[in-house]
């Protein structure tokens, strides 16, 4: 049973004498577990989870690591802060309970997609009408000024392509003004209301068979920014290349990050240092995909999608996504504190005076 023990007194006490010279100190005791059993595959795993919470304490928040105790019985940590900034709870539990990932993924080029998206277009449509034709929509008689006819004859084009492009009508390919496919590993441009009928298309097993077994399909985290209606989002080709099917590279290999802006203020990058294991496959990786892109991945979403001039060596790497900085800082936070080895939950938690709790 989840237990919520908040003396409500004593944080009012906090804030109304917030301006004396007295301030009062509370701790804050927090069990948390993870989020499915079955995740949990030894007590190393857990051990790694209470240091990525130790470390996310001390990097977003400053606290000094004698203010920090972390109990471990087995599968369940006991996190203990002293002399908590009781205003910090919230955002507290949700960075030590956050499963952010930075992935690095290779790519497919649009031009290599482009040719199986428009056999899944052509199999939708057999699979929504078999054997049947479209029919003439009866047309409105027109006002004086024809504008009733213009609009419905626009309405029924757009019906008509519709029906004919179950998908392309949602999915824009990205081609030339000719037809020919432009140059990412961006395959498409789908308005944020689409993207679910977009998923649940080549979700279906024949469209699936119909594209490669190492081909997986990536959103934008943010919209495109080139759209002014900031409405439409990429759909992005990711090459799978590991038997595990998980990415070659993530943050785990991490062992140094930090912001640094350009020269305009608002180019803000991510300096990344790997280790010796994501070194050399950096080194590969980029070294095999030369003029090809490499996705960035942020909690499953691509954030910025660069295309690799040369061989990277030496384990040192920047990347790009229009961060602001704060979202950088947080991103640096979290890859220097690492990855949860699985999915956390919190049951209980209490806020209590911590009167000589040490």
């Amino acid at each position: 049973m989840k237990t919520n023990f908040i003396i409500v007194a004593c944080i009012i006490a906090a804030f109304s004498f917030g301006g004396c010279r007295t301030k009062e100190n509370f701790d804050f005791k927090v069990k948390i577990v993870p989020q499915t059993y079955n995740s949990v595959t030894n007590l190393s795993d857990v051990n790694k989870a209470a240091e990525v919470i130790n470390k996310r304490l001390i990097y977003f928040f400053e606290i000094p690591q004698e203010n920090i105790k972390l109990d471990i019985v087995e599968p369940q940590i006991l996190l203990t802060l002293h002399n908590i900034d009781t205003s910090k709870v919230r955002l507290i539990t949700n960075v030590i309970t956050s499963n952010n990932t930075l992935e690095l993924w290779e790519t497919y080029e649009n031009s290599e997609i482009i040719g199986y998206l428009t056999k899944a277009d052509n199999l939708l449509r057999a699979m929504r009408s078999p054997g049947s034709t479209l029919k003439e929509e009866k047309q409105p008689n027109p006002d004086l000024t024809g504008k009733s006819t213009v609009k419905t004859a626009v309405l029924d084009s757009r019906k008509q392509f519709s029906d004919q492009n179950p998908l392309l009508s949602i999915l824009g390919p990205r081609i030339t003004t000719t037809g020919e496919p432009l140059p990412s590993c961006m395959i498409g441009l789908a308005n944020e209301k689409d993207t679910s009928m977009v998923n649940s298309y080549l979700k279906m097993d024949k469209i699936k068979a119909l594209f490669p077994n190492d081909l997986k399909f990536c959103w934008d985290s943010n919209p495109y920014k080139y759209d002014p209606s900031k409405a439409l989002y990429g759909l992005h080709a990711i090459k799978v290349t590991t038997a595990n099917r998980r990415a070659p590279l993530d943050g785990s290999v991490i062992i140094s990050a930090k912001p640094i802006t350009g020269p305009s203020k608002s180019d803000i990058k991510i300096d990344l240092t790997m280790n010796a294991e994501g070194t050399t496959t950096w080194a590969r990786i980029t070294r095999e995909n030369v003029n090809r892109c490499i996705a960035v991945v942020l909690n499953g979403y691509v954030r910025s999608y660069p295309r690799v001039m040369a061989e990277i060596s030496g384990g040192n790497t920047e990347i790009t996504g229009d961060f602001t900085l704060e979202e950088a800082n947080d991103l640096v936070n979290i890859l220097k504190s690492g990855e949860l080895p699985f999915e956390l939950k919190i049951i209980e938690e209490q806020i209590i005076k911590g009167i000589n709790s040490k």
